[in-house]
Formats: structure tokens, C-alpha cells, sequence
């Protein structure tokens, strides 16, 4: 219905009103040039269905419906139009000049504002300072920000009053407009700067690790959370991080895969197996870690393919062979060392080659960490599966490549019936042919 020819007409509800307060609908009719009556005439062109209605307004409008004097029309329908209406800079300068909070928790309730204008009121709650549910309306207002934008509300609708529901509010629907706004509540801004509440470290946790949350904020975490922020992958204030000079933080760095070259290179003599495992390589990295010296008794020498005799910490070339970055050179040479270790180390790596894959597969050595591989062929696979090896047969169950006829024979053996279940594969199989499985 186009309610824009409601103009100098007169409306019926019945009931109460919903998202708006009955002064604020009211107001908002009258912008519009609509009248509000309280019972119906032939004049009346609309009908609407409020909440909460007494018994004579009930009957009246069984009544009404039966007659179909006028159309008739959900109280939400018309507040999400009238809502439209809305004036922001009116709005705000209203609220701003009165310090009514009362009417402005009522607006910060209301769905059927934009949200830039529901960011931009947020800012003029006062929380008293109190927590995000010390009281009974901060706890209104903590909700409605979680009901606003947590998608899936119907089903989680205890999500709304819980600390730990923020948190997930940030990490499954955070936008940077949104977790700005949450870092800005004040009893989120104050514990930044004073940490104090531990009920609050779930909500800090998530603003630190979210990809969309901004450098501005991530500094102000920089201090309590460091080690959090060197797991974030695109790594974020990289060079501050590394100014620390804090160990943990440091080895949490050496296995970032989106650590930049200059990083990795400062931290590739202290963490030398870390960083040939997750940097990205190329030729001069690669070849330096190739011939990385430890001085220490794990120093070993080999002889590589032409006879000539390297010496090279064992850990490193092994570390070396797991990297995803490899290049088909680069596995050549390791495979050329003629290293078990090394071997195993490139039998599970997702990247190996097929060529240097099926060669360790036919040597017949290697037959676990192959059934760890998900790039290994279902053929290969379900071969393995053969052997009945108790170490083989656990990689298979968590391989995602493995055939689902193969998965489903081992859920039926207890020592691999918790990793089939909890295989992606297996469960992705089981709800796409809705087997009543779990």
C-alpha cells in the first residue's frame, strides 16, 4: 500500500503502538498530514493492527474484517514508513538539547532506523558509568545493539543479554562501523585504557583478532594484547610488534604467514624452523635456510644428490619441506637429499608434486604421513586405507579428501570414530544427505 496518500485522511489503530512511543507516531503522522482517530467512521482509510489489545478493540476488529470497510495493516509496516520520515540532524539536536534518555533508549530500540542514524545516537547514551549490564537500562541498550545486527536473533535470542554475546556479535557480524562504535561505548573505552573488568576480555579478544577492526583501535590494544594481534592474519602493526622485542610475541610472528619479507628476515636467525615452515619463500630465502648452520649437536651433515656433502640443521630443512610456498624446484632439491625425515615432511605437504608424491608412495614408506594429505588421489587413499595400520588409518580419518565410503568404515571403529566426526568432509556429507547422523 502506498501510505503517501494517506495525506489529509484519518487512520484507526487499535492497540498500542510497537517500535515507536505513541507521542513520537503521533508526531510523525502529523508531519504527514494524518489524523489519528479513536474509533472507526466512514471517514477512516486505514485500519491498523497495534499489540496488546484490550477485548473491545478485539472485537472491533474481528468486526472491521469482516465488513472490510477499510484496509487493514500491521502496526510495523506503517512505523517502518513513518520511520523514513525521521529527520536525523532534527532528531539528534532534539535529544542533544532535551537529554532525554528515556526517548532516546526508545529510538536506539527501534528497528526501523538507519544505521548511521542509530550509530550517531549511541553516542549520546550516557551509561552512567556503569557497565554494559550494571543496570536495567544499559542492559536495553547493550541488547539492542546485539539486536540489531546479529543476524540469527530467533535462534540465539539469549544472545542479547550476555557478555559473551557481544563478543560473538563482533566476531560473526563485525563491519568496521560497528566495532568502532562498540570500542567507543564507554565502558568498552575506559577498559582499553584501564584494564580492570575480566568479563570483558572476550569483547576485547574479538575487536583484536577481527580483520575489519581499524589501526586506531589496534594500537590502543597494542600493550595488553600483543600476542593476540600477532596471530591476525593480514598482519597489522607488524613493526610495532616487533619493537616489543617480546619473546612470545616474536614466535607467535615467525608463524604468521602474512609476515612481510623484511619481518620474517629479522626474525628468520632466532626462529629459523618456524619461518622456513610459514614464510612465503622465494629463491634467496629458501636457499639460506637450506644451508642454515644450528651451533648445536642437531647440526648434521648429508650427501645430496651429486655426492657433495652440505652440513645443515636437520629442523630446518624438515621445516623447509612442509612450506605451502614451495616451488617445484625447490621440492626437487629437498626431495634430492634423500632425507626420511625430510621425505615424510614433503609426503604430507598439500602442495608436493604428483610426480615426487607418487614415488614416495610407491616406495611404500611414508604411508602415514601420505594419508595425512589431501592432495594424495582417493585411489591412493583408499589403498592405504588396506594396510590397517593404527597411525595410518587416524590420518585418513581426519584427511577431507578422503572417499566417504573409507570415512564412513572407520566411524564405525571407536579409535577413529571421534576423528571421522569431527572431519568437515564427513559432516558437510552427512547434513547435504541429511542423515541423522549427529
Amino acid at each position: 500500500m502506498n501510505y503517501d496518500e494517506l495525506c489529509d485522511k484519518s487512520i484507526l489503530l487499535l492497540g498500542k503502538t510497537r517500535a515507536l512511543s505513541e507521542e513520537e507516531f503521533d508526531a510523525l503522522l502529523k508531519l504527514h498530514k494524518i489524523t489519528r482517530v479513536g474509533s472507526f467512521t466512514d471517514d477512516v482509510s486505514l485500519i491498523i493492527e497495534g499489540r496488546m489489545m484490550n477485548p473491545y478493540e478485539q472485537v472491533e476488529l474481528a468486526h472491521l474484517y469482516e465488513t472490510q470497510n477499510a484496509p487493514i495493516v500491521e502496526i510495523s509496516s506503517v512505523e517502518e514508513w513513518l520511520c523514513r520520515s525521521i529527520e536525523p540532524n532534527r532528531l539528534l539536536m532534539s535529544l542533544k538539547l532535551s537529554r532525554n534518555q528515556e526517548r532516546l533508549v526508545d529510538f536506539l530500540q527501534n528497528p526501523y532506523i538507519t544505521d548511521e542514524l542509530f550509530f550517531k545516537l549511541l553516542k549520546l547514551y550516557d551509561w552512567q558509568k556503569e557497565g554494559l549490564f550494571d543496570n536495567d537500562t544499559n542492559r536495553d541498550v547493550t541488547a539492542s545493539i546485539i539486536g540489531r545486527f546479529y543476524v540469527d536473533l530467533d535462534r540465539n535470542h539469549n544472545v542479547q543479554y550476555a557478555m559473551s554475546g557481544l563478543a560473538h556479535l563482533i566476531e560473526k557480524y563485525g563491519s568496521k562501523e560497528l566495532i568502532s562504535a562498540i570500542a567507543e561505548l564507554p565502558p568498552i573505552a575506559n577498559e582499553i585504557k584501564h584494564p580492570r573488568d575480566r568479563s570483558l576480555n572476550g569483547v576485547l579478544d574479538a575487536i583484536a583478532l577481527h580483520s575489519e577492526t581499524q589501526e586506531s583501535i589496534l594500537r590502543l590494544l597494542l600493550g595488553e594484547r600483543a600476542a593476540l594481534l600477532a596471530h591476525r592474519e593480514p598482519l597489522a602493526l607488524e613493526i610495532g610488534l616487533l619493537e616489543l622485542n617480546d619473546e612470545e610475541v616474536n614466535r607467535i610472528l615467525a608463524q604468521n604467514m602474512t609476515l612481510s619479507p623484511n619481518g620474517a628476515l629479522q626474525l628468520e636467525s632466532t626462529y629459523p624452523d618456524l619461518i622456513a615452515s610459514k614464510t612465503v619463500l622465494d629463491e634467496e630465502r629458501f636457499e639460506r635456510l637450506m644451508n642454515f648452520v644450528i651451533p648445536c649437536h642437531d647440526t648434521e651433515s648429508t650427501i645430496i644428490g651429486d655426492g657433495s656433502r652440505i652440513k645443515y640443521g636437520m629442523t630446518v630443512i624438515v621445516a623447509l619441506a612442509s612450506n605451502i610456498s614451495l616451488n617445484g624446484v625447490m621440492q626437487q632439491k629437498l626431495y634430492a637429499l634423500g632425507d626420511d625425515t625430510v621425505s615424510g615432511s614433503l609426503a604430507s605437504n598439500p602442495i608436493t608434486e604428483r610426480e615426487i608424491l607418487d614415488h614416495l608412495f610407491e616406495s611404500g614408506q611414508f604411508s602415514a604421513s601420505l594419508a595425512s594429505n589431501p592432495s594424495l588421489s582417493p585411489d591412493m587413499l583408499e589403498s592405504l586405507a588396506v594396510d590397517g595400520d593404527a597411525e595410518v588409518l587416524s590420518a585418513l580419518a581426519a584427511n577431507t579428501a578422503t572417499p566417504i565410503e573409507t570415512l564412513y568404515q572407520l566411524s564405525l571403529d571407536r579409535r577413529y570414530e571421534r576423528a571421522v566426526k569431527t572431519n568437515p568432509a564427513f559432516g558437510k556429507y552427512i547434513q547435504t544427505h541429511n542423515i541423522g547422523w549427529f
